[in-house]
């Protein structure tokens, strides 16, 4: 009998608590096993991703779900700070943001995000982030080096 494969690894960088609570909500509904590390403001996954790129043995993360507007440093810098990194540059992004403005769509776009959730008011439409986190840590995008 193999072992159960490890739980995926996902950092949701999200500074509000009631979308916080909304990401488990959807992680349950959809079961999405995974380890969550939540980093509030973007200072804080700056430095994360520095920890990644100086100690070999941590394992990038399988996803990284990424508010774009985050305090400190906001979304956009931390997507093309972690597209610059030499370790964990490919890790998958899933963007989720209210804004549905062209720009932010163009940076996600550019910097290569698996997805861009544009969150919704009900909350049967925001579970559904549950499927799209689902369908990345399990395709073939993910694969564990």
């Amino acid at each position: 009998m193999s072992p159960a494969p490890s739980p995926s690894q996902i950092v949701l960088a999200e500074d509000n608590p009631a979308d916080v609570g909304l990401v488990l909500e959807a992680f349950r509904e959809h079961q999405v096993h995974c380890t969550l590390r939540v980093l509030s403001d973007g200072q804080q996954v700056l430095a994360f991703i520095d920890s990644l790129e100086s100690n070999n043995h941590l394992p990038c993360p399988d996803l990284l779900l990424l508010d774009l507007s985050l305090p400190k440093h906001d979304g956009r810098e931390v997507l093309s700070y972690l597209r610059a990194s030499e370790r964990c540059g490919r890790t998958p992004v899933v963007v989720m943001t209210s804004s549905d403005w062209i720009e932010d769509r163009r940076t996600a776009e550019k910097h290569a995000a698996v997805h861009y959730f544009r969150k919704p008011s009900s909350l049967d439409e925001f579970l559904q982030l549950g499927t799209i986190v689902k369908d990345v840590i399990t395709g073939p995008r993910s694969a564990k080096a």
